[in-house]
């Protein structure tokens, strides 16, 4: 009696710690840290980092981030599917942010197209210029 009662304990243990995992992996497969030496050229491959992790996306979220860390957080991408809007900074609270209106066709060919060594400042300047003829839509961030 005793032992049926401690396997049915145990089992129901097991199966929250596994259901657990698994609700994990769900909630964070929309986000991806990438770690870099130096920030310096770190916003081509990081472009390139949120493009692959769209593309191979076996989950519609609601938005796919990439985070880019060295010593601190150095800059993220933030791209919503729905909208078609792609918000590119240095930190997520600090608001320095800009938003291009993009769809998932053209983020790909943009990440294509730009190089790996791409600074911060000159991706910066290219989404600001290219917000002024197409802002993001707005939406809740």
């Amino acid at each position: 009696m005793i032992w049926s009662i401690f396997k049915g304990v145990l089992l129901g243990f097991l199966l929250f710690v596994f259901a657990s995992f698994i609700w994990y992996l769900v909630d964070s497969s929309h986000i991806k840290t990438l770690r870099v030496k130096n920030c310096e050229n770190a916003a081509g491959q990081s472009l390139k980092a949120l493009s692959e992790l769209v593309e191979n996306s076996w989950l519609k979220r609601k938005h796919n981030d990439v985070l880019v860390l060295s010593d601190g957080q150095c800059m993220f991408f933030r791209f919503f599917q729905k909208p078609g809007a792609l918000y590119f900074g240095q930190e997520m609270t600090s608001g320095y942010t800009v938003g291009v209106a993009m769809t998932t066709a053209e983020l790909h060919q943009f990440a294509d197209t730009i190089s790996v060594n791409t600074d911060y400042q000159k991706m910066l300047d290219y989404l600001v210029v290219r917000a002024k003829t197409n802002p993001a839509p707005v939406h809740e961030f």
